[in-house]
């Protein structure tokens, strides 16, 4: 399974937390975990991201970045025929998950995608976002999104039933609470 990172300064603090997520890669998935490099698709190298792979035998993605970087990637053709994509971001805004989704499905038809748990949140004093509320860096050594904590406590029921658990999953279909509509 590949894991991506969004190579910026809030995402990558320092050496440290690179080297705790690493290490928290390798707990997760109970797998020994190659080195980060830059991440390569098809054929070319994307220095705004680091990549390693865990040897567990996944056909799947694990994307920790901005969301139109998250956009971005899922739309790619070697990344949406994976198996399935975890996306540890904020949706930001109202259906970008679906959005995603969609972006995956022109190449995959039965692309699968899970979306970090969302809080609601206050930007700039006054715009109401969702968002991932990473702030927590708390044991891990890195900051955590609550999804990155209960994929952690979850880790030794299966990797994918923890994902099941710790992510939610997103639906093709637009219903009514997702456009502000009945609940």
């Amino acid at each position: 399974m590949e894991w991506i990172l969004g190579f910026s300064v809030d995402i990558v603090v320092d050496a440290n937390q690179l080297k705790a997520r690493h290490e928290y890669i390798q707990k997760v998935t109970n797998s020994e975990v190659s080195p980060w490099s830059f991440l390569k698709l098809g054929g070319k190298m994307y220095k705004q991201f680091l990549c390693c792979e865990s040897k567990d035998g996944l056909n799947g993605v694990f994307i920790t970045a901005h969301i139109g970087a998250v956009k971005g990637l899922c739309a790619t053709k070697e990344i949406s025929v994976k198996d399935f994509v975890v996306a540890n971001t904020c949706i930001w805004e109202r259906l970008s998950e679906k959005d995603t989704l969609e972006g995956m499905m022109k190449h995959n038809k039965n692309a699968e995608l899970w979306f970090a748990k969302q809080a609601l949140s206050v930007e700039n004093k006054h715009i109401l976002r969702q968002s991932t509320t990473v702030q927590d860096i708390g044991k891990f050594g890195f900051q955590t999104s609550v999804s990155e904590r209960k994929l952690f406590a979850n880790r030794r029921k299966g990797f994918m039933e923890a994902i099941n658990l710790s992510f939610d999953k997103v639906s093709p279909i637009i219903l009514p609470a997702d456009v502000g509509g009945i609940v």
